[in-house]
């Protein structure tokens, strides 16, 4: 499985070429100015900019490696794996996005900890920054090895070349163009990624095995494979336990939240994360890769490693310099979900603590010196700490378990309960994000994973000290519900 020597050149030339852009972006920012461009790209990202970005960070991490390789092993029905993260986004486009962006707009916030602590009070969002910086983190290194080890065979480096390769490429155009630069690169990968295998790789092989109806002859007809032809083959217990997981992340994403204080309005907000989940997650993603592992059964036989799927595929169908071109977008959506865990994390460190804490009177100038030195500090200690020690990065990933369990159900009170108080938030964070901690220490007692028993936890802090307690005088909660008020004046005054 490797490319020909005119595909590498290709590979080395879409790098140099995402470099160059994040090099353009950097010397377009506004003197001055330059801080709010790198962490929240102008506050002017059109519809396509903010939908492909949001699509590209979604599925270019986990699921773009894991979708040929669940159609390989599970058949038609793992792309409802990819349905209910489209779910998850349209709920979230419709319900989270146009409030946090009206938030956003109003006090020009940055990040997680700017919204809880202008909704509680600044401990609240000093510890949602923290762990939501810290869970995210985490993804940094993890996602630019797994693109690594998936590619590197391809281009004939070994897997360490190819992790330091991909690293100082990410690290590179993150800390020259910031946030703009991810979401304008992630368009880019993108649309190469879709064209190489949605739209030419996956009916190049439908052509070889004689279409649609045949593939799914030649798989029934074999007992091993007729299994994978089967739509409902997934049991609603599964496809449960997919959505309880991947909901709650749509609205605690660091990637969500940069996607929609980015976007130049509430509409824009509202739908680049609506057509993110439909129609680009479902039915085009989901349906078009779960395809590529169908067509590996027939197109590559004997193919041991079902996440391997794609890449075989790639290199094997498509032509000369088109192969080429598609690994690097496929490695480099891979990265698009790190580069955008990393940016996420950066702001938190930049604008939470530094300077919040360590230098409330910094200069555009110093916060941009923090910021680049963050994205390279920050982001090469993530991946070699992955690398070399992947017992520490294993402890460390415990705190997206506290994240996940302690974040979800504070947010969506945050945004849609008015009586939820910053008492109520503060244990909540804690409570929940700690037994779901402790529970994944003990080993997940019973099969119940640490995040559903913080999310309970949580949800019975959130209500019953909100309830016990009264609001403080830091809290700003019409700063979230005044629409509402002005909805009621409207309907009124129409009635009267």
């Amino acid at each position: 499985m490797k490319l020909h020597l005119l595909d590498v050149i290709v590979v080395i030339l879409y790098f140099i070429s995402l470099i160059s852009i994040g090099y353009y972006i950097m010397k377009q920012a506004t003197v001055n100015k330059e801080n709010e461009s790198f962490l929240a790209a102008d506050r002017n990202m059109g519809l396509i900019r903010t939908t492909g970005s949001s699509a590209a960070t979604d599925l270019g991490g986990g699921f773009s490696i894991a979708m040929g390789g669940l159609g390989f092993s599970m058949g038609i029905s793992g792309s409802w794996l990819i349905g209910v993260s489209g779910l998850s986004a349209v709920l979230a486009g419709l319900f989270l996005a146009p409030k946090l962006k009206r938030w956003s707009d109003k006090v020009m916030g940055l990040t997680t900890g700017d919204l809880f602590e202008s909704r509680f009070d600044k401990k609240t969002g000093l510890v949602a920054a923290l762990l939501i910086g810290l869970a995210w983190w985490t993804f940094v290194g993890g996602q630019v090895i797994a693109g690594a080890k998936l590619v590197s065979g391809t281009i004939g480096l070994s897997v360490s070349t190819t992790i330091m390769i991909a690293g100082a490429i990410i690290l590179a155009y993150t800390s020259m163009g910031g946030l703009k630069a991810v979401i304008t690169l992630d368009v880019y990968q993108l649309v190469v990624l879709f064209t190489g295998v949605i739209f030419i790789l996956v009916p190049i092989g439908l052509s070889k095995v004689g279409g649609p109806t045949a593939l799914f002859e030649q798989l029934r007809a074999n007992p091993d494979t007729a299994g994978l032809t089967e739509w409902g083959a997934v049991g609603w217990k599964t496809a449960i336990g997919w959505f309880l997981s991947i909901f709650p992340v749509w609205f605690i994403s660091i990637a969500t939240f940069q996607r929609v204080i980015a976007a130049k309005d509430v509409k824009t907000a509202k739908w680049g994360i609506f057509l993110t989940g439909f129609p680009i997650e479902w039915p085009l993603f989901a349906i078009g890769m779960t395809l590529v592992g169908l067509l590996a059964h027939l197109l590559v036989p004997g193919l041991q490693d079902a996440e391997l799927a794609t890449p075989t595929m790639i290199v094997t169908l498509l032509p000369v310099g088109l192969a080429g071109l598609v690994v690097a977008a496929y490695m480099a959506a891979v990265l698009s979900t790190a580069d955008s865990c990393l940016m996420g994390s950066v702001a938190i460190f930049t604008n939470d603590i530094y300077r919040k804490r360590m230098n409330p009177k910094a200069t555009d100038k110093q916060l941009m010196r923090v910021n680049r030195l963050a994205v390279l500090i920050m982001g090469a200690f993530a991946i070699g700490l992955a690398y070399k020690i992947p017992r520490v990065i294993d402890l460390v990933m415990y705190a997206y378990t506290f994240g996940a369990g302690g974040l979800f159900f504070p947010m969506l009170a945050l945004l849609f309960w008015r009586r939820a108080t910053a008492t109520g938030a503060f244990w909540s964070i804690l409570l929940g994000g700690g037994s779901s901690l402790v529970w994944s220490l003990m080993g997940d007692p019973g099969g119940f994973s640490g995040s559903y028993i913080g999310w309970a936890v949580s949800f019975i802090a959130i209500v019953g000290i909100s309830l016990m307690t009264e609001h403080s005088p830091d809290e700003q909660v019409e700063l979230f519900f005044e629409e509402d008020k002005v909805s009621v004046r409207t309907q009124k005054g129409a009635a009267d």
